[in-house]
């Protein structure tokens, strides 16, 4: 077991009882996304097998391709894109939307950088977003550590399926494998 999953050991009995429920939690959480992420890697293998054995992907993009040639409406949807453009940028030339904007967000923008320094000048604020912060590392440092046992168990499940999937074709007698045994 790596050192940074086990619980931190200071005489504190409840601090370890508490660091051994979060590496189970983990663990827990870790095996339980490994499994989906296995299933969920299966069935799109099935669905693709499925498509490319009945080509239903490459028959519904004929057919959209053969409805919009027939229509032309790709070169209608780009003719109408080009005009709506065109138009939106005659209006902002006119009333000038674009450069007033920008000046409406930079005076916003200054506004709310001079209100956050008079906030952080304020100790009990600074204190509490320094707890905020401290707290959110904890999560992602765990979050972390449960997406690399998550690959782990992912790795160990795949290696598991495959290992008996060739423990199955060895004795299927129906396999080249075990044919040729």
């Amino acid at each position: 077991m790596p050192h940074h999953f086990s619980p931190q050991v200071t005489g504190n009995t409840s601090n370890t009882a508490a660091g051994s429920a979060v590496q189970k939690a983990e663990d827990i959480v870790a095996s339980m996304l490994a499994k989906g992420f296995v299933l969920g890697k299966d069935a799109v293998g099935k669905a693709k097998s499925f498509d490319e054995k009945h080509q239903l992907t490459s028959t519904a993009s004929s057919k959209v391709a053969s409805l919009d040639q027939k229509i032309g409406l790709s070169e209608k949807i780009g003719m109408g894109t080009t005009l709506v453009n065109d138009k939106m940028r005659e209006v902002d030339q006119k009333f000038q939307v674009s450069e007033k904007t920008k000046t409406a967000f930079a005076a916003a923008e200054q506004t709310v950088s001079n209100a956050g320094s008079a906030i952080m000048k304020n100790r009990y604020i600074l204190t509490g977003a320094s707890w905020v912060t401290g707290a959110f590392n904890r999560v992602a440092k765990t979050a972390g550590e449960v997406g690399e046992k998550t690959k782990e168990k992912v790795a160990a499940e795949e290696s598991g399926r495959h290992a008996a999937e060739g423990y199955s074709q060895i004795h299927d007698p129906s396999s080249p494998k075990a044919a040729s045994g």
